[in-house]
């Protein structure tokens, strides 16, 4: 944090006062001001997309992201569990390879033409003796998406109108119900589904076939993309509607390898329209949240804190965030 502060020009004086501010404030408190901060930045880069010729939306790749992250997190004593007792725990981190404690952070953002936003953050909070029933993350998911849905109706009050745009998760946001929100709120939803999910599909001659989607790579995909090869050295994907079963829906689904890979990936979208080039194209946007979350653990080192409470954790994490990436805070 000092190190940010001082390449930005501001003196130990300032990170005093805004610790001082910081300890009268709740995390809602702290939560309304960045995303306010956040949705700054991301209203004034929108807007000038809006300014331009409506192809321009066409032209930029523009896609709303969702993730989390767990955040190793090592308290100062034993006494502050009580105030972490709401979203601190022990979470599975894909970093470690082990069970860590630490926070559960979900995060919403805009990848524009390959530059992430941040907009949204939220604890999601692990079930305690003491809180034995909590939100679940597609739950929180839910609530965020809806921030999103208000920064556009805010937006075009304001006279800048943002057109539908993609949204991108993976498979643990694989949530019908969340999706069915994604869908109301200006964003059209794209995810991937488990291939132990069944599907609904026809045969050329009519037939209704009921499957695996694990199976159905197989027994289709596999085959069609041998036949494939004897014809053409393009890389072979399948884009098709069926009825996912499992959420009771038509969906449009795209299998693919990625870069030549061994493996065979499956994604789908609530688009029935969406054109199978950038249908892929968005889908892959996610990566950049995903470098987004090595940077603040690997470069800005924000694991590396040990906070005094949780105020005192997400003010240094958010400030760092603000200060990194918002040059006119």
């Amino acid at each position: 944090m000092h190190s940010i502060l001082k390449k930005k020009g501001l003196s130990n004086q300032h990170q005093i006062d805004y610790r001082k501010l910081c300890k009268k404030l709740s995390i809602n408190d702290l939560q309304n001001i960045f995303s306010f901060v956040f949705e700054q930045e991301v209203f004034s880069v929108l807007k000038k997309m809006c300014l331009k010729d409506s192809s321009c939306w066409s032209k930029t790749l523009v896609t709303a992201v969702l993730d989390d992250s767990i955040f190793r997190m090592w308290l100062k004593n034993d006494q502050l569990l009580a105030d972490f007792d709401n979203c601190y725990g022990r979470f599975f981190s894909g970093q470690f390879g082990k069970v860590v404690s630490g926070a559960k952070i979900l995060t919403f953002g805009l990848s524009i033409n390959g530059v992430f936003y941040p907009m949204y953050f939220d604890f999601v909070k692990k079930s305690t003796d003491s809180i034995p029933k909590v939100e679940k993350s597609t739950e929180v998911a839910q609530r965020i998406v809806k921030k999103w849905h208000k920064f556009v109706q805010n937006a075009l009050q304001k006279g800048v109108f943002i057109p539908k745009i993609n949204f991108s998760c993976d498979s643990g946001y694989n949530d019908v119900t969340l999706s069915k929100v994604v869908d109301n709120c200006s964003l059209n939803y794209i995810s991937v589904p488990k291939k132990s999910h069944i599907i609904e599909i026809y045969n050329r001659n009519g037939t209704k076939i009921t499957i695996k989607l694990s199976v159905w790579i197989e027994k289709k995909f596999i085959q069609a993309e041998k036949r494939h090869k004897k014809k053409s050295s393009e890389p072979f994907t399948f884009r098709f509607r069926a009825k996912y079963c499992n959420q009771n829906r038509t969906v449009t689904f795209l299998a693919f390898r990625f870069n030549g890979s061994e493996k065979v990936s499956i994604i789908y979208t609530t688009n029935k329209n969406i054109h199978e080039k950038t249908l892929r194209k968005h889908w892959f946007q996610r990566t950049y949240i995903e470098q987004f979350f090595k940077l603040l653990k690997h470069v800005m080192q924000i694991q590396e804190a040990r906070p005094s409470g949780k105020t005192d954790f997400f003010s240094k994490s958010a400030a760092t965030l603000s200060l990194h990436f918002m040059p006119s805070f």
